[in-house]
């Protein structure tokens, strides 16, 4: 088969760590291509720059673009795309989409080959009417630094997290927060980055201030028209990697151990876990073939609470399901904890979801699996 193959990796609303030199790929851009080099397929990565909270068709023109200028006609092209990343693939590629770009679509759409996505909302996460208030884009803002600052830094400071968490909780109480204390949280974290780093996460922040529309878009009704409209492409390959974190229990703070950090931590995923369970809508209707991969690799199927602490798990089922893993919803991209690890790896969450570097190769195993065209193992 004649061509060049391209992987395109696509980040979602928390594509906030892609800009600078805040790549949130970074792990997985050292993993993949010689898992793919193994299967006989020499792929080129690429990076997509999108803006996190711009439309899902301002963002599916960006990575038209981003295709057009780094690939050729004949080439092989298989889109990646974590969270809201894979809704921006589907769009593309859906037949008579509608996109915002003067560029020739079919003609690039025609080097397209597969789309996976990795923990992405397709029926929606109930986060994004939370975020999509007021308050809600201040709380976008904190775990945006929090999240640039234990990728690029390390842990975050523990007095910053065990604040954080007291704002957030109970859940209930979310709305009566003082958006005060989040823009103090935000400043705080801010003082562990260099002048120049600082400025570029204020600009950054700027920006998506003037371009919210993405969150509105990601509530559950809108993703239910979203579906109705966006038809698969017969040509090309569709999977799924559908993520489940550990429940938050009484056991597992036993677990987690003593620490401060630890108990901070752990304390502020049990939040966002119980917000997204508290959220979720009903079961999904799932395939047989669907049913059978969940089954086997999580030892039983999800419930409707099930979620990764951003997006529900049943969200995440479509098309054919790779690789049912358990892990939060950075996991998944390298973010656990390893920090003997050549990179060290960080954690974004506590979730004690038992993903490690064993874990995280087996799941983007399956995905050069799927990209070479190879039937996975039962």
């Amino acid at each position: 088969m004649g061509g060049s193959h391209h992987v395109y990796l696509v980040p979602g609303f928390f594509g906030f760590a892609n800009f600078g030199d805040f790549k949130y790929f970074a792990h997985v851009r050292r993993v993949l291509p010689p898992l793919l080099a193994a299967r006989g397929v020499a792929a080129s990565l690429h990076e997509v720059r999108v803006l996190p909270t711009s439309s899902l068709p301002r963002r599916a023109s960006t990575l038209l673009e981003t295709i057009d200028a780094t690939s050729v006609d004949g080439d092989h092209v298989h889109i990646v795309g974590h969270s809201t990343g894979g809704l921006d693939a589907r769009l593309l590629l859906a037949p008579g989409a509608e996109l915002p770009t003067t560029r020739d679509v079919p003609r690039v759409l025609a080097r397209a080959r597969s789309v996976i996505s990795v923990a992405t909302p397709h029926r929606g996460s109930p986060l994004a009417d939370v975020l999509s208030s007021v308050l809600g884009q201040q709380l976008l803002r904190v775990l945006s630094t929090a999240t640039i600052h234990t990728i690029r830094v390390g842990r975050v400071p523990l007095p910053i997290i065990t604040r954080f968490t007291d704002v957030l909780a109970p859940v209930s109480t979310l709305v009566g927060a003082r958006g005060g204390i989040l823009e103090q949280l935000y400043r705080d974290l801010l003082h562990d980055f260099s002048d120049e780093h600082a400025e570029l996460i204020e600009e950054f922040f700027r920006k998506i201030s003037a371009d919210r529309s993405l969150l509105p878009q990601l509530a559950p009704p809108a993703m239910e028209l979203f579906n109705t409209r966006c038809t698969r492409r017969s040509e090309v390959r569709y999977g799924s990697v559908v993520l489940q974190a550990k429940p938050p229990t009484l056991g597992g703070v036993v677990k987690t151990g003593l620490g401060p950090f630890g108990q901070a931590s752990y304390a502020l995923y049990r939040t966002l876990h119980s917000l997204i369970a508290q959220g979720s809508s009903g079961a999904a209707d799932l395939t047989s073939a669907q049913l059978r991969t969940l089954r086997r690799d999580f030892g039983v199927a999800p419930t409707p609470e099930a979620n990764d602490a951003i997006v529900p798990t049943l969200s995440q089922v479509r098309d054919e399901v790779i690789a049912a893993v358990w892990a939060d919803h950075l996991d998944i991209l390298g973010f656990f904890e390893g920090p003997s690890h050549a990179p060290p790896h960080n954690d974004w969450l506590r979730s004690l979801s038992g993903f490690g570097l064993d874990e995280f190769t087996a799941a983007w195993s399956r995905v050069a699996d799927f990209i070479a065209g190879v039937d996975a193992k039962p």
